[in-house]
């Protein structure tokens, strides 16, 4: 599987105060009670959390689809941040702009963990993957959404970089796990017509290849 195929940061912020004994004393009393108070128990299919002017800024439910999710919103009623947890159990965080349309995705999902930056129109143009075997790789698309460029370190530790037009990949570089560098130039067509390699022994080599592809010449 590829990291295109498999790509489709939780900030927690701490706050510490220090108080008082008799202060902190009297708030954890208060809580107690509070507590006490509480329903132990409370059955709904959907939370809504409202402002002073009772402005919706929260909601807790479950989709049709089974996704339970927790949408906050600014004053406004512009989703800005958004968790989700999908009925198979893959978690997604969203994070949005100030026209409600996603900037920041990271989510979970088959083992691979992936982090989507979109542009101002919601077009993603940066991804980074991690799957489960351990290859991880980042993805740069233009603000129309076509990848450009890749760049994959694969489970033995071999890194290929890709950089492609609006059609087909046209440069290639990789390194073998034992060192040995390559550079691959593509056509228009996708096809590669010359590459330039380095063997285990520090000898040189360029193949250049025809139109389907065959190699028809090499130096040396």
């Amino acid at each position: 599987m590829t990291i295109k195929e498999r790509i489709g940061f939780v900030t927690l912020t701490l706050a510490a105060a220090l108080v008082g004994g008799a202060v902190s004393g009297h708030i954890f009393a208060a809580r107690a009670v509070d507590a006490a108070a509480a329903p132990k128990l409370m059955t709904a299919q959907k939370f809504m959390l409202v402002d002073a002017k009772g402005n919706t800024r929260g909601e807790f439910n479950v989709t049709s689809r089974g996704v339970a999710q927790l949408g906050v919103f600014d004053g406004t009623g512009t989703l800005r941040a958004g968790l989700g947890v999908g009925a198979d159990g893959a978690p997604a965080l969203g994070i949005f702009g100030h026209d409600g349309k996603p900037r920041i995705e990271v989510g979970l999902a088959n083992s691979v963990a992936r982090i989507v930056l979109y542009n101002p129109n919601a077009m993603p143009q940066a991804t980074l993957a991690v799957a489960a075997d351990g290859q991880s790789g980042l993805d740069l698309l233009d603000n129309t959404g076509i990848p450009r460029a890749s760049i994959v370190v694969a489970t033995n530790g071999a890194p290929t970089l890709r950089l492609a037009d609006q059609h087909h990949g046209r440069i290639g570089m990789d390194m073998t796990p034992d060192g040995r560098p390559g550079l691959a130039l593509l056509g228009t067509d996708g096809k590669t017509r010359a590459a330039l390699t380095l063997n285990a022994d520090g000898a040189g080599a360029l193949t250049l290849f025809d139109a389907n592809g065959n190699a028809n010449s090499s130096v040396p």
